[in-house]
């Protein structure tokens, strides 16, 4: 691997708010969102909870950014090596028997492979600082899915929070409109603790509990605002203004 890159990444200020609403660790996040993420639940058909919204996110975002089709620069001097082990993959995948996650582990052998035999273009170290002081953790299938997408793990991550907004998500179930957003199924799972190590007992403040109440007040007071540009900026302000109450 190359020399450890100290590109920070841009974190959105919905994203913070969120995090910050629902007291969870964007570093955490972060963590379990590229954890989920796997070259085995991208070419899987069946549904996996966790994997299949992180995956999904991923590959929502490549064929969005991509115009052609375009190879793996990292693995033009191995391809036929690389297309004999993702096709082992894609076995594993349309296989009927057998757990998802004894063949995701199984797979794991071939993704190992293809960690080894790729010449990383985008991919510049196993680690990403989200600042100066959290870093995250890149696995090989993480590493792979990268190189042969040719996207920098920045990206993937950035368009990961870039699609989370609470005052979005709110605003467009309260008008009965579609909320198809793999991301924020995603990050509402982190919520109700999904694959989150934590556990440290909340404790709200009375600033807290005063804001959650408000919270479904103010759900009820946006119902005759039937603009969805005007509800999201309505909703935006008040989770902005709890946001800075927090971090004054």
């Amino acid at each position: 691997m190359k020399r450890i890159s100290h590109q920070l990444i841009n974190v959105p200020l919905d994203f913070k708010v969120a995090c910050a609403i629902y007291k969870l660790d964007m570093q955490e996040v972060l963590q379990i969102f590229i954890d989920h993420i796997t070259l085995y639940d991208s070419i899987c058909r069946e549904y996996n909870e966790g994997f299949s919204e992180a995956t999904r996110t991923v590959s929502e975002y490549v064929l969005a950014k991509k115009t052609k089709f375009s190879e793996g620069k990292a693995f033009l001097n191995c391809r036929d090596l690389a297309v004999e082990n993702v096709q082992k993959i894609i076995e594993l995948a349309k296989k009927q028997s057998g757990k998802a996650q004894s063949k995701r582990k199984i797979s794991k052998i071939y993704v190992n492979r293809l960690f080894r035999m790729m010449n990383p273009v985008y991919i510049s170290s196993d680690r990403i600082y989200l600042d100066e002081d959290n870093v995250l953790l890149l696995n090989p299938d993480f590493c792979v899915i990268c190189e042969l997408h040719n996207c920098y793990p920045k990206q993937i991550l950035e368009n990961f929070m870039g699609r989370i907004s609470l005052a979005e998500s709110i605003a467009k179930k309260g008008l009965k409109l579609s909320v198809y957003n793999l991301a924020m199924d995603l990050f509402m799972k982190f919520t109700n603790g999904f694959a989150r190590k934590s556990t440290v007992i909340l404790h709200l403040t009375d600033m807290e509990i005063d804001f959650y109440e408000r919270m479904e007040e103010i759900r009820l007071e946006i119902y005759i605002v039937r603009s969805l540009k005007e509800r999201i900026a309505i909703l935006q302000d008040f989770y902005f203004s709890h946001y800075q109450n927090l971090n004054p």
